[in-house]
């Protein structure tokens, strides 16, 4: 009556793993028939149940199970307790089960909290240390270009001093602009990871788009470096965000030129999938680290082998963001010293 009566699961088996008693907590907790477990091996009565008898003296073991009958799922707990004969072969197993769900479940979501925490302070450290070099660079070089002027300013203004005072107006024009794009880029990270970001689908010819898009980086492009685009014969009508594809493309392209310097020209090339159109931005320059593939979109990361390349290591991460928003998918191929290749794919509609 006892052992009827217990909450626990109790299971008795021969050495060959077949049942030769069971409690009828297997039958109240788990729904499963006491009668027709009887002579059965345990993993037949319960299928996450280990085959054979690995287990030592009282070791424990979390299975799942769902009920046949409600579907409900559990998690039991399951201590081993083998019994042996004088040669030390194993005669029989007892095994004692109980339900352990609530437990594993907070566990589980202590666990999930945890990492999330500890992820969010590696992204602080991570910001820290990127604003911390960032924007001193720029900010010491607007501050000291601002003190040379007012100095030279105050002398003569013949030619050559004209000409240092135009170098370092350029220097804070370029330093201050450098610190816009890195605000930009964080004010758009944490704007594209909202769940309410506004999306705005306009119907665009998505060769033609892309085209015109290309043309302009190439206008822009002061080392005179050009970038190659191919698309089908025929253009088509996709339904998109233009501003959110903009941004998409042009931190692409713009990476493509960037980190392939004295290489082949980049290249973009536009096919269509089915009912997706796909864009492909390809280099050939320094390559990503195949161990580093996974880690290339997360927030401030950079490849270990960019150098002296200056960049925040926002811009693939904000790129996957806005890729999700338009319902995209991206991934990449890349391999060290031959170049790397950005693959998006987007619906039609």
């Amino acid at each position: 009556m006892i052992v009827d009566q217990s909450e626990d699961i109790l299971v008795l088996t021969n050495s060959q793993m077949e049942v030769e008693f069971v409690s009828q907590s297997l039958e109240n907790t788990l729904e499963i028939s006491v009668a027709n477990s009887i002579g059965k091996k345990i993993n037949e009565v319960l299928e996450n149940f280990p085959s054979l008898p690995l287990m030592k003296p009282n070791q424990k073991m979390v299975i799942p199970v769902t009920t046949p009958k409600t579907k409900r799922k559990l998690l039991i707990e399951f201590e081993f307790k083998p019994q042996y004969t004088k040669e030390a072969s194993i005669k029989a197993i007892f095994a004692i089960g109980r339900d352990v769900t609530g437990r594993e479940n907070s566990l589980k979501k202590f666990k999930d909290t945890a990492f999330k925490e500890k992820e969010l302070n590696q992204l602080k450290s991570r910001f820290v240390s990127m604003a911390s070099h960032e924007f001193r660079t720029p900010l010491a070089t607007i501050l000291s270009s601002a003190l040379l002027i007012e100095l030279l300013l105050k002398k003569d203004f013949n030619p050559e001093i004209k000409a240092k005072v135009i170098n370092h107006v350029d220097k804070i024009v370029t330093q201050t602009n450098r610190l816009t794009d890195i605000t930009s880029d964080v004010l758009l990270l944490e704007k594209s990871i909202q769940p309410g970001m506004k999306i705005s689908p306009k119907k665009i010819q998505i060769g033609h788009f892309v085209e015109e898009l290309v043309e302009t980086i190439n206008r822009e492009n002061l080392d005179q470096r050009k970038v190659k685009f191919f698309m089908p014969d025929t253009d088509v009508t996709v339904q998109t965000d233009p501003s959110l594809l903009v941004h998409i493309l042009r931190n692409l392209i713009l990476n493509a030129l960037k980190y392939s310097e004295d290489s082949m020209e980049p290249e973009v090339h536009l096919q269509y999938r089915g009912a997706y159109f796909e864009l492909r931005v390809k280099d050939y320059g320094m390559g990503i680290p195949k161990d580093e593939h996974e880690q290339i979109f997360g927030s401030f990361y950079r490849a270990k082998n960019v150098g002296n390349i200056k960049g925040t290591g926002l811009g693939l991460n904000i790129v996957k963001e806005l890729t999700k928003k338009l319902s995209g998918e991206i991934w990449l191929t890349s391999k060290v010293g031959l170049g790397s290749e950005f693959f998006v794919s987007f619906p039609f509609k």
